[in-house]
């Protein structure tokens, strides 16, 4: 299974003491929702490093395969948020977002023609745009609207508006 042999990379895996690791067992209902931080460390490094062990090495003589051509395109998107998380910004690294982002997504629909690409696709060809006028990923990240976000999805409701009770 896939997802175990992620997890037994992630345990055998030793991690600046900077970068806060995800829950071991991420994936599973018991887990919880990961954080936009933990989501990151998933995809950058975890990911990486089981997906090339496993669909790499063994697909390296058979570069046609769908495994390893799945993840040449799972490694675009990875260069792309590499951008992203850039602390500046220049016309090169938007040049280079701009065209690994698109090679990313003309390989979603290569990989999986009956896909439908999301708005959180289409928003991810804006980004270029958002690169310029605004800067830096980093400048607009949120965290503590995501502690906010968190602390509200673990509120009890009882489904009646303006009762409490």
């Amino acid at each position: 299974d896939l997802l175990e042999e992620i997890w037994a990379d992630m345990a055998r895996t030793v991690l600046p003491s900077w970068i806060q690791p995800a829950p071991q067992k991420w994936g599973i209902p018991a887990t919880g929702k990961l954080s936009a931080d933990e989501y990151k460390v998933v995809c950058s490094i975890s990911l990486v490093i089981t997906l090339v062990r496993v669909w790499g090495y063994a697909n390296r003589e058979n570069p046609q395969s769908r495994h390893y051509r799945m993840l040449l395109n799972f490694l675009d998107l990875v260069r792309s948020l590499h951008v992203i998380f850039l602390r500046e910004t220049s016309e090169s690294s938007r040049v280079y977002y701009q065209a690994t982002i698109l090679k990313y997504l003309r390989g979603v629909l290569e990989l999986f023609p009956d896909a439908v690409l999301s708005s959180n696709h289409h928003l991810a060809l804006h980004v270029v745009s958002d690169l310029e006028n605004m800067g830096p990923g980093h400048a607009r990240s949120t965290p503590v609207f995501e502690r906010v976000n968190h602390l509200l999805q673990d509120t009890k409701k009882n489904g009646h508006l303006g009762k409490l009770d």
